[in-house]
Formats: C-alpha cells, sequence, structure tokens
C-alpha cells in the first residue's frame, strides 16, 4: 500500500480526471494569500522547496486530502511551529481574537530584502538569458559538477527501488524500463536537500516510459510519460 502522498499515476485510485483550459489558477481569495504566504516566508527563512514538500507529507492523512491550497496552509502553520515563529493555539486564538503567546520574529533585514528580491522576480525586467541561466543558478537547484553523466541519451534505464524519506521518484516508476530523452545537467538532490544533508550534485535526466510499460494492456494505445529523474534513482536497463 503507497503512502498517501504517492498514489499519482495508479489507476485504481483515480477515474479520468477533467481538463478545462479556462480554469483559473486560484479559486477563491485566500487561496492567492497562501500562495504568496508560503512563497514570501519560505523564502525569508531559508526553507527550500523540497523541506516544505517533505512537510506537506509529513501531514496527516486527513489533512493531506484537503483541498490543495488548504494542505499548503496547514503545512506552513506545521513549519513555523517546529522553528518557533508561532506557538500551538497561536493561529486559532488570533482568529478568535483571544490573547495567547506568540512565537519569536523573523529577522527584519532579511524579510525586507526578500520582499524586494521577489517583486523584482515576479515582474522581471530582465533579459532572457538572465532568467534562463543566471536565476536558476542563484534561486533554483542547479549545480556545476565534474562527474561525467552516467547515462546519455538514447540509453535504456530501470528505475530502481525507493529509498525511505522525502524523494521526487514517483512510485508507480519504480522498477520500470524507459529510455532516456534528455540529459539536464546537475542539480540538487531534493532527498537530500529536504533534509539538509550534504551531498554532491546529481545529474537530472528526462526518461520516457511507454504507457504499457506502466500500466500493461490496459494502457490507451501509444501513451507515453516523460519523468524528469535523478541518477541516484536510475540503474542500466
Amino acid at each position: 500500500m503507497p503512502s498517501v502522498h504517492d498514489i499519482g499515476g495508479r489507476a485504481e485510485y483515480f477515474t479520468p480526471v477533467g481538463y478545462d483550459p479556462a480554469e483559473p489558477p486560484f479559486h477563491a481569495r485566500w487561496e492567492e494569500r497562501v500562495f504568496g504566504m508560503v512563497s514570501f516566508l519560505m523564502t525569508s527563512l531559508n526553507k527550500s522547496v523540497d523541506e516544505f514538500r517533505f512537510r506537506i507529507e509529513q501531514l496527516p492523512e486527513q489533512q493531506y486530502f484537503s483541498p490543495y491550497f488548504a494542505r499548503w496552509l496547514a503545512a506552513l502553520e506545521t513549519e513555523l511551529q517546529a522553528d518557533g515563529y508561532l506557538v500551538p493555539g497561536e493561529v486559532d486564538a488570533k482568529v478568535a481574537e483571544m490573547p495567547s503567546a506568540a512565537g519569536r520574529n523573523g529577522p527584519r533585514i532579511q524579510t525586507k530584502v526578500v520582499a524586494l528580491v521577489l517583486r523584482a522576480v515576479l515582474r522581471p525586467r530582465l533579459p532572457g538569458w538572465v532568467c534562463a541561466r543566471v536565476l536558476p543558478r542563484m534561486f533554483g537547484a542547479s549545480r556545476p559538477t565534474r562527474d561525467a553523466a552516467e547515462f546519455a541519451v538514447g540509453d535504456t534505464v530501470r528505475v530502481r527501488a525507493r529509498r525511505d524519506g522525502h524523494t521526487r521518484q514517483p512510485g508507480y516508476v519504480t522498477g520500470k524500463l524507459g529510455v532516456v530523452t534528455a540529459q539536464h545537467g546537475a542539480a540538487i538532490l531534493p532527498d537530500a536537500r529536504a533534509v539538509h544533508r550534504r551531498e554532491p550534485p546529481q545529474h537530472l535526466y528526462t526518461v520516457a516510459f511507454s504507457g504499457t510499460e506502466l500500466w500493461g494492456d490496459e494502457a490507451e494505445p501509444g501513451t507515453e510519460v516523460r519523468i524528469d529523474l535523478y541518477a541516484p534513482y536510475l540503474e542500466a536497463g
């Protein structure tokens, strides 16, 4: 039985998903606010997206299956409590307009700097090459490495067994054969970044899987799924 956050790609759990090209990114004002709060606070407190994803994965099942941005909000509150910026019950007391203990304040100077940086990034006036090459190095996980890539485009690979803890390896591709279609250079491994474990950058590949490899003869004919996977997730097929 997979954990609740890793049931994607498993046909036994879902019916067909409808697609509406006109669907808005947010369905209510509070969702916009939660998105802004998470983007600002996690950056202000030097938290990576992998730490935040791992925090979401640790939510109780009932909270995990709540609406998408409610899940974000629950994870953010849990993260802030873990670091002492909130104390248990503080948010509920604020909502009820009741007095309560308060957590510690965040770094003021850093908060102002992050606000300026995020405002500039969200309203870019930068050349394309800066957005494509500089910003990913500054704010993303892309990193240089001297280690040669283990696989090349066209190689057949098999997805290894999953490791414990946070990972970006989907469970439904574990053990499956695919073909490398792109090599993206090296990046910080999310498994390590989520728990502040220092590891060298790992090469990242796009791997194509046929529908029949993933779901057998019941797959829609001609289906192909392409997934970005890190080198530690793969072995020669």
